[in-house]
């Protein structure tokens, strides 16, 4: 069975923190806007994997959604991809997943965008 993490915490601020002094307010912002650009189509193909019970496809998928979550800070939300991506699970499984991911995602999207907002970053 997966379950939500609650272990994890929701962003990686260390991360996040060493983007921003690296690649500075744009780089960051680019790289949120990316992310949001593409999150959907990425969690669209998921879903439609699961639906077709296609497990290898389902979990390179994951795998993509994992790194894409990682890419700018959404750590729970990548721990819980790297659970469908490598951990042994069940379809129900992974349909509870999935349908609980789509309800915790716009609540992670809000503290990253609320830590952009921190720093100056629109």
């Amino acid at each position: 069975m997966i379950t939500m993490d609650k272990e994890t915490t929701m962003l990686d601020e260390k991360l996040l923190d060493q983007y921003y002094e690296l690649l500075g307010s744009d780089g960051v912002r680019e790289m949120y806007d990316t992310f949001n650009d593409n999150i959907g189509g990425y969690l669209d193909h998921l879903k439609h994997l699961v639906g077709k019970r296609d497990e290898g496809d389902t979990r390179r998928q994951a795998h993509k959604v994992k790194g894409a979550c990682r890419s700018v800070g959404l750590a729970q939300l990548a721990s819980q991809m790297e659970r469908l991506e490598r951990e042994e699970w069940h379809w129900q499984d992974a349909d509870d997943l999935l349908e609980q991911w789509v309800i915790e995602l716009p609540l992670h999207q809000h503290q990253l965008r609320r830590w952009l907002h921190a720093r100056g970053i629109q």
